[in-house]
């Protein structure tokens, strides 16, 4: 039975962290300049401009932002509120921007990113029509650049801009933005963000990174995103804010969380009870939603476990006792090739052991796309004289990369075995990987790509075996792949020389 009187959601959200400060003027000034363009801000987004814009010392208190709320919430307010100011501080502020002494005068850039190019395009006309709405704003604007789909601009007299793009694995290089929003983070590849991680470190200490988005399911590319929910969680980065509306006990894996208490609905959207987000709006959803519990859960109201095993397919202690440093390797090395299903990206793996014998991985390179492959396989294997085989799945996605790999080591004049596992060799590396990992008989360096590839780690059964899933795996998986066949290589490898100098003594 519904109480008599629903409750409204609530504005502070249960997780929240932010670094010191000594002022908030500037997300003051720019709630009231969103007053100004028509806009007035609810109180959550109003405590969200205040964590995004606060500073300390004259400078941004948080260079790392990042906030969870559930869907139709409203969030898209606070970036706008945040975005306009980004635009016109210079202007309202007389302030310059840049640490070059050589360009006094470069102004403020911002870019707004996501995943979709229809959010993108929505973002930008969000963004234009609020500007519109104040004359004394609109008359600074020199340039709206709808541009193409997902590529937009508006720039100002003083050569403020603010640009939206749609993200790929290559957007965001060539640009130098102060402040970069990611918006839509639960579809955030390692690959795009590191296209655009790096475009802000010539702006000095005064640039910021603001990620939000949704609980990401199991087919997004989220590991960007929860390594931004974890930080935040923690709460003792002294430059990373956080805030999350979600239920008590919802980053417990075994809690039970209630879907229809009106309490844990409105812990989990701020704006329930008002026109953007209605009482019988969520009701419909939860009706339509029995087939899907998982989703509404999700979707609505954030339900977001931690899970520091990951999967718990690979025991994360395991792994985690596994990490040293690597030494420079004394036998034989193996170099693997693996490839993404959609084959948007690959990973080469090397293989090999020190004078302890204990097998230790590296990821070698790991970038966009498969023509740039044979050639960076015979450049690796020119300068390491110690990588004595590459090794690859036939039956895999990176199969059809066998010709032209064998044709660049044959053009470079290498002695380099190409080793072409079968379905059943896959298996057998696979699991001799996970009894490496759980006897701490292989060595990583806490390698971020490796790090994901273990804890996203799912498996399928094939015949009375079982392998990594490249499919339910993700894109991370590329790297856990490549260290299990390194390793299989590797330690065959490694049997025939042993065998060679037993015959020999």
């Amino acid at each position: 039975m519904k109480p008599a009187l629903l409750p409204k959601g609530q504005q502070t959200p249960r997780v929240l962290h932010r670094p010191e400060f000594d002022s908030e003027d500037d997300a003051r000034d720019a709630i009231d300049l969103m007053e100004l363009c028509g806009q007035i801000l609810d109180v959550w987004q109003c405590l969200l401009v205040c964590m995004t814009l606060a500073t300390r010392g004259g400078r941004l208190a948080a260079s790392t932002v990042g906030a969870l709320v559930a869907r139709q919430n409203g969030k898209g307010g606070w970036l706008e509120a945040v975005a306009v100011w980004s635009l016109f501080e210079a202007h309202l502020t007389g302030r310059q921007f840049g640490t070059n002494p050589k360009q006094p005068g470069r102004k403020n850039f911002t870019l707004w990113t996501a995943h979709e190019l229809k959010t993108s395009d929505e973002a930008y006309l969000r963004v234009k029509a609020l500007i519109q709405a104040n004359d004394d704003l609109a008359a600074e604007v020199v340039r709206w650049d709808g541009g193409l789909t997902g590529q937009h601009v508006i720039e100002l007299r003083d050569g403020s801009r603010l640009a939206f793009l749609a993200r790929s694995k290559s957007s965001g290089r060539g640009f130098s933005p102060r402040r970069v929003i990611f918006d839509e983070s639960q579809q955030f590849s390692a690959l795009a963000h590191r296209a655009m991680l790096y475009a802000t470190s010539a702006q000095g200490t005064n640039r910021q990174l603001i990620y939000t988005g949704t609980v990401p399911s199991e087919e997004n590319d989220s590991e960007v995103w929860t390594g931004i929910r974890d930080i935040g969680r923690k709460g003792v980065s002294e430059r990373a804010a956080w805030a999350e509306w979600t239920p008590v006990g919802s980053d417990d894996p075994a809690a039970k969380i209630d879907p229809e208490s009106w309490d844990v609905r409105a812990s989990s959207n701020p704006a329930l009870g008002t026109d953007r987000l209605l009482h019988e709006t969520i009701d419909a959803e939860w009706e339509a939603a029995q087939s899907d519990i998982d989703g509404f859960l999700r979707e609505r109201l954030s339900v977001w476990p931690s899970l520091d095993a990951g999967t718990g397919v690979i025991s994360a202690q395991a792994w985690a006792d596994c990490q040293g440093a690597l030494v420079e390797p004394t036998g034989p090395v193996t170099l693997t090739v693996e490839t993404q299903l959609d084959r948007q990206a690959t990973a080469l793996i090397l293989v090999g052991a020190g004078d302890d014998g204990v097998p230790q991985v590296r990821v070698a390179v790991q970038a966009p796309g498969v023509s740039w492959v044979p050639e960076m396989v015979a450049d690796i294997c020119d300068a390491q004289p110690s990588v004595r085989a590459v090794v690859l799945d036939g039956k895999g996605p990176a199969g059809p990369l066998e010709d032209d790999i064998a044709e660049a080591l044959d053009a470079a004049g290498l002695d380099v075995d190409l080793v072409i596992a079968t379905t059943s060799d896959f298996a057998e590396a696979c699991a001799m990987a996970e009894d490496a990992i759980n006897e701490r008989a292989i060595r990583h360096d806490d390698d971020p790509v490796l790090n994901a590839a273990v804890r996203g780690a799912v498996k399928q059964t094939m015949g009375d075996a079982d392998k990594w899933s490249r499919r339910k795996g993700g894109a991370s998986v590329v790297a856990l792949a490549g260290m299990s066949l390194g390793l299989w290589q590797y330690r065959r490898l490694a049997a025939m020389e042993y065998d060679l100098m037993d015959s020999v003594l």
